[in-house]
C-alpha cells in the first residue's frame, strides 16, 4: 500500500459541514467556488475517517483516498440513470454483473461526472477536499451468483470488486488568491500546448506548473487566475488551485538564476479559438485600479479586485447560459 493513499472501507452519505458554504439539507444554495446553486447529492460524498487522515490530508501527507464499489455505493460513485449504471463498453455483457463487471480489466464505467468533492468526516473535525483526478483498478476476481450472495474469489472469475482512488486537495477556509500571467509568443508553454492540455481534460482540468513571483505566503490550496497576454485573444482564459507549496527549480527562460515555482490544476478553460469571457479590455474597464498591463505572474490579489473578479465571472457564466437569451 503506497504511503499516500487511504483505504477506507465505510462510505457515507450526510450534509456538508457549514464551512463549506453549501447547505446542510438537500436544497440547492450557492458554492463559494462559483456562487452557482447545486444540489449536494449531485456534487458530494462523505466518507467516516480517523482524525489523524483529516491532518494527513490537509499536510499532504496523504494525497488519495481510496475504497471499493459495492452495490452500497455504486450510486454514489458511478454514473446511472435511475440506479441503472451507465456501462462504457463496446460490447454490452449477456449476463448481470452490476458493479462488478471485470470487462478484461478495464473499467466498464463511468465516474458520476457531477462528483466533485469529499467530505471527510473525523468525528469532532471534517474537511472538504476537491477532487483532482480519479484512478480505477480491478480487485480481487470472482464469479458473479447475484447481489448479496457471498463472493468466493477465483483467479479467471468474470466479476471483480472495483478500487477507485480519489486524488483531493483540501479546500482552505481563507485561501489567497494570484494572478499568473502567460504571454505564449515568448512563455515556453506555447499555443499549441494549450490547445493539446484542452482537448485532454480529465476529470475537467489538466494540470502543469508555473512560476511565482509573490511566493513568500503561497500555501497549497491558494487559488489564480491565468491572465493571457500579448495578444488579440488577452483576458482571463482559466482559473484553478495551487496543489503544492512552492518549490525552487531552474528558470524556464533559460538563464542561470533560480525561480519559485507552484504545480497547478487549471478548470474552466477558454476555448483556444475564442475570446476569453473576461477579456483584458474588460478587466481595465471594470477594475482599473489595478495594473493588468503589466507586472510578473504569481501576484497576491488584493482582496477587493479579487471579489470584483468573481463578479465579472459569474456575469458571464450568467450571459453564456441559454436561459439569458
Amino acid at each position: 500500500m503506497s504511503n499516500n493513499i487511504i483505504y477506507i472501507f465505510e462510505l457515507l452519505f450526510v450534509s456538508l459541514p457549514s464551512q463549506t458554504g453549501i447547505s446542510n439539507n438537500n436544497t440547492p444554495m450557492k458554492s463559494e467556488d462559483k456562487n452557482k446553486e447545486i444540489d449536494i447529492n449531485e456534487v458530494a460524498i462523505t466518507l467516516e475517517v480517523a482524525g489523524d487522515v483529516i491532518d494527513k490530508v490537509r499536510s499532504g501527507e496523504v494525497t488519495h483516498i481510496a475504497l471499493q464499489i459495492n452495490e452500497n455505493n455504486q450510486n454514489m460513485i458511478l454514473e446511472n440513470i435511475d440506479g441503472h449504471l451507465v456501462l462504457v463498453v463496446d460490447d454490452m455483457p449477456t449476463t448481470f454483473h452490476g458493479c462488478y463487471l471485470y470487462n478484461n480489466g478495464v473499467f466498464p464505467y463511468a465516474i458520476k461526472s457531477s462528483l466533485s468533492f469529499l467530505v471527510l468526516d473525523g468525528g469532532e473535525d471534517d474537511c472538504l477536499t476537491r477532487i483532482i483526478s480519479v484512478d480505477t483498478e480491478p480487485g480481487t476476481r470472482f464469479n458473479f451468483q447475484g447481489n448479496g450472495k457471498p463472493i468466493v474469489e477465483d483467479s479467471n472469475g468474470d466479476s471483480c470488486i472495483w478500487e477507485v482512488s480519489f486524488e483531493v486537495l483540501p479546500m482552505p477556509t481563507e485561501p489567497r488568491h494570484y494572478l499568473m500571467r502567460w504571454n505564449p509568443s515568448i512563455s515556453s508553454f506555447k499555443e499549441k500546448d494549450y490547445k493539446e492540455c484542452v482537448a485532454n481534460l480529465e476529470h475537467g482540468m489538466f494540470r502543469m506548473n508555473w512560476s511565482i513571483y509573490e511566493w513568500e505566503e503561497a500555501r497549497r490550496g491558494d487559488y489564480f487566475y491565468m491572465l493571457r497576454t500579448g495578444d488579440y485573444k488577452a483576458g482571463i482564459v482559466f482559473s484553478g488551485q495551487f496543489i503544492s507549496d512552492p518549490y525552487p527549480s531552474e528558470d524556464w527562460a533559460g538563464s542561470t538564476k533560480r525561480r519559485m515555482y507552484v504545480d497547478i490544476i487549471c478548470m474552466d478553460p477558454t476555448d483556444p479559438r475564442e475570446i476569453p469571457r473576461i477579456s483584458l479590455e474588460k478587466l481595465k474597464k471594470e477594475i482599473p485600479g489595478f495594473d493588468w498591463s503589466k507586472g510578473h505572474s504569481g501576484a497576491l490579489l488584493p482582496e477587493d479586485v479579487v471579489k470584483k473578479l468573481d463578479e465579472l465571472d459569474n456575469e458571464e457564466e450568467d450571459d453564456d447560459s441559454p436561459l439569458a437569451n
